[in-house]
């Protein structure tokens, strides 16, 4: 289960611990953000040492197209690994509806409350 809390502007925040020697990551939920699993800023991925893997075109929610540079990673899930995109952003550090897949999500929604994520049964 991974556990996390509710700040001030009433966003669910979850701790990402990605493969590599960096402490972990807090990631606003974003259930909107679809394409890719994580969006995090440049300077985070080449901490991180991650390579450029191509890019792609989002819609954003304006309706416009958006070309992102993405990255491939893994990020401790559940019970293991799970290998994700990442896409580069100037500061922002989203999780979103494609990581959360499979999962079941609670949240306390008041500023200090906690957010749990626990992985779904495959049966």
């Amino acid at each position: 289960m991974i556990t996390g809390y509710v700040n001030e502007y009433h966003e669910a925040i979850i701790p990402i611990r990605m493969r590599g020697n960096i402490p972990s990551l807090d990631a606003v939920i974003d259930t909107g953000f679809q394409g890719a699993d994580l969006l995090l800023p440049r300077t985070v991925i080449n901490l991180l040492g991650l390579r450029q893997s191509g890019d792609m075109i989002l819609l954003m929610a304006d309706e416009r197209e958006t070309k992102f540079i993405y990255y491939v990673g893994e990020v401790v899930w559940h019970d293991g690994f799970k290998q994700v995109k990442v896409l580069e952003s100037e500061n922002s550090y989203l999780a979103s509806a494609d990581l959360l897949a499979g999962s079941h999500i609670e949240i306390d929604m008041i500023p200090g409350g906690t957010v749990t994520v626990s992985e779904l049964s495959s049966s």
